[in-house]
């Protein structure tokens, strides 16, 4: 029979990838930032140490943190020049189409972002050019009927991407 395996981390767990923030090892860094991202909603520390990782020298480490932070409804305008840099240059869609949803939930503070989905927008990956659409429509307050055959809670990044090892592809 097959079991699901709970995806609560425990404390241990948490106190270890916190550990793993501060690493010398910036894959240990992005990896514990995803995880913490996934994992630690409610968590202030969390929170805080994911901020601090925003500042990470390293780009991979400040992708994972402001797509965690995104993840857990952080409205915290420091996330936004960093997913504005995913959605242009990033080569993975689901990253890209990830930090158009954020961008479009973050609103107001979003604006500065506009341009970028304007531009993803005209992509030829349809995920990408409707979620683009669905955040501009957000930011500028506009609603909208086109996305009717889209669902209308908004995937999880948990649920649609997995930690991609690139050195092992």
């Amino acid at each position: 029979m097959y079991e699901e395996k709970s995806t609560q981390l425990s404390r241990e767990e948490i106190n270890q990838y916190l550990e793993d923030l501060k690493s010398g090892d910036t894959k240990e860094r992005a990896i514990a930032a995803y995880m913490l991202g996934t994992h630690g909603k409610n968590d202030k520390k969390i929170k805080q140490s994911l901020k601090e990782a925003l500042k990470d020298k390293n780009f991979e480490v400040k992708k994972w943190a402001a797509l965690s932070l995104g993840e857990m409804g952080e409205k915290d305008s420091k996330i936004v020049p960093i997913l504005i840099k995913v959605l242009r240059s990033d080569e993975n869609n689901e990253f890209r189409t990830h930090a158009a949803i954020i961008l479009g939930e973050l609103e107001k503070q979003a604006i500065p972002a506009l341009p970028a989905l304007h531009s993803a927008s005209q992509e030829n990956n349809t995920r990408l050019r409707d979620w683009a659409c669905w955040a501009v429509n957000k930011i500028v307050k506009e609603t909208t009927n086109y996305r009717i055959s889209y669902p209308k809670v908004r995937p999880k990044l948990s649920d649609r991407i997995r930690f991609i090892d690139k050195e092992s592809e």
